[in-house]
């Protein structure tokens, strides 16, 4: 390997820097055009340059140039998809999962053109790759640990800042736009540092070794968990709500650990054939996972249609499941482990393929996500008034937009009733709704007026409707499950003995009680009823005695209790 000369570092340090202050640019603004900053190459392209960075000279350039090239055309087409001509810059969808995706890609393509660039030949073995993979990974793990020890230092630094007095000097080192920055250097120095040191090879090796033992634990437990469920039924599993996390979770440690113990596929780890077959049956359970991951989101997605975050763990779960086929066929076969190679690398290119598709009219989240919700509204599965027009218009990019369009024209008086009070959401109102969870004052306003009131022909008040909306941030933590009008409705009733009437906000966790004052139209909170609530349940609802009256819902009792 090539020693790094003392000019490399300051080229590092600058590539560290110009990316520090960029993230942390990003991470501080909230809404307009710097959220649209092209984050995979901001992100990638540097962490490319450091793994790479021992290759100096020309072709390590020109492969930069044409990742960035490449990261930049994907990024150009997704901005393009996110902005229609009515669109605003200053609500953007997350750009979370378009950066898992490509990370993932980069960093499993990164070593092949790292070996390339080392050879000049593209007919590398598959274990020369493979180490380089290792290699990457545990430079990254060296620079973790190193941060992390930096900013246990830092926040111990800024404790006793604080004791002395001088409070500033934290909140400036913390402050995003200094503490990404300083983070981004200390990686890329300490990456540095740890190439021109062959013992981060040997470190590799050894913490291969021991994480290939844990495959055969792994293996006892995995078949345990897979013969329980015929007895324990997959309704057990769906009622975590977490399911298709735990399985994906499942995967990655499974194949993670396979990789550690077969290595390059030369030769196993396990010294005896028993542990060795024990290993291999975690890999034959890979599939059962795949296709319980895969009709756990085909639940929810028949029942709810796709998000683009359901899109998102689609991608996720066919990514792993090619694996585990590929995996479990091998092993079935009898071409274990020497075919792990060319397994490996059938799905890497597959994986880039998917991602490249993603980004692409083809396979693009946005419009999936979009055509899936209108088919829904248009078959009849959803009712207007259950359709998201804010979520179609804001997270869905142009293809929302263009949804909400057809309807406008196209569409019944109640849909395009909903497509005006979407398109009357203030967008900067909108984007403080995705940062701290609090919806916009118009979409509360429509949330409030079309819920269901009892007793049957009681409405709110206009100064009631007013109330409520404007005090929406204080009684979030109760309201935050509120999506739409079906999630709420309001009670009148009298819960307090010799008090003015009350109204109760009954979501499906709480009822929130306010004593009415009929002088000024204000209202009080003076108790909360906690439990789980059918909406459809309130019209048969009555006060029971003592002082502060209990409840009665549907033949069951509630207790309330006082809020001073």
């Amino acid at each position: 390997m090539n020693s790094i000369e003392r000019k490399h570092y300051i080229v590092v340090a600058v590539s560290a820097l110009i990316q520090g202050i960029l993230l942390g640019v990003y991470a501080v603004s909230k809404s307009g055009p710097l959220r649209c900053m092209p984050l995979t190459v901001i992100f990638i392209v540097p962490f490319a340059f450091w793994l790479s960075q021992e290759h100096w000279g020309r072709r390590l350039v020109n492969f930069l140039a044409g990742l960035t090239a490449v990261l930049l055309v994907l990024w150009l087409y997704r901005l393009w998809s996110l902005y229609s001509p009515n669109a605003s810059f200053y609500a953007v969808p997350s750009q979370k999962s378009e950066l898992i995706r490509a990370s993932m890609a980069a960093f499993l393509l990164i070593p092949f053109f790292q070996c390339r660039i080392a050879s000049w030949s593209w007919k590398v073995p598959y274990s020369e790759i493979f180490f380089q993979l290792c290699r990457n990974l545990f430079l990254l793990f060296q620079a973790s640990m190193v941060i992390a020890v930096f900013w246990g230092l830092l926040v111990t630094a800024g404790l006793l800042f604080d004791i002395v007095g001088l409070d500033s000097i934290p909140s400036i080192i913390f402050n995003p736009v200094t503490a990404v920055p300083l983070s981004c250097m200390i990686i890329a120095i300490s990456m540095s540092v740890a190439i021109k040191h062959p013992g981060i090879d040997s470190l590799g090796r050894w913490i291969l070794s021991v994480l290939a033992w844990l495959l055969p634990f792994f293996s006892v437990l995995s078949l345990i968990f897979i013969m329980c469920l015929p007895f324990s039924g997959l309704q057990t599993l769906w009622s975590t709500g977490q399911a298709s996390t735990l399985m994906l979770l499942l995967q990655f440690g499974t194949i993670i650990l396979a990789n550690a113990a077969w290595l390059d596929g030369a030769k196993s780890t396990f010294r005896t054939k028993s542990i060795d077959r024990l290993a291999q049956v975690s890999l034959l359970c890979l599939p059962v996972y795949t296709v319980l991951c895969l009709y756990s989101l085909s639940l929810r997605i028949s029942q709810y249609g796709l998000t683009t975050d359901r899109v998102q763990a689609v991608f996720l779960a066919v990514v792993t499941g090619i694996w585990g086929f590929g995996y479990a066929g091998a092993v079935i076969l009898r071409k274990w482990p020497s075919s792990i190679g060319r397994v490996n690398v059938a799905c890497v290119i597959f994986m880039a393929v998917i991602v490249a598709a993603m980004n692409s009219p083809v396979l693009d989240p946005y419009r999936l996500a979009a055509s899936s919700q209108i088919e829904r509204l248009y078959s009849g599965q959803i009712k207007p008034e259950q359709f998201d027009y804010i979520y179609t218009r804001f997270s869905l990019g142009r293809y929302g937009n263009n949804v909400l369009d057809e309807l406008s024209r196209n569409g019944t008086e109640e849909m395009k009733a909903g497509v005006k009070d979407a398109m009357s959401v203030d967008p900067a109102e909108y984007a403080e709704y995705i940062y701290t969870g609090l919806m916009p004052l118009s979409r509360r306003e429509y949330i409030i007026r079309n819920a269901r009131v009892y007793p049957e022909g009681r409405k709110l008040t206009e100064n009631q409707v007013k109330y409520i909306s404007s005090h929406w941030k204080e009684y979030k933590s109760y309201l935050q499950e509120v999506h739409s009008k079906d999630d709420i409705a309001f009670v009148f009733a009298d819960a307090e003995f010799n008090k003015p009437e009350n109204m109760i906000i009954f979501t499906e966790s709480a009822g929130l009680v306010f004593r009415i004052n009929n002088n000024d139209n204000t209202m009080t909170l003076c108790g909360i009823i906690n439990g789980n609530f059918d909406p459809d349940a309130l019209s048969d609802f009555r006060s029971l005695d003592p002082v502060f009256r209990d409840v009665e819902i549907n033949g069951r009792n509630f207790q309330i209790t006082a809020v001073d």
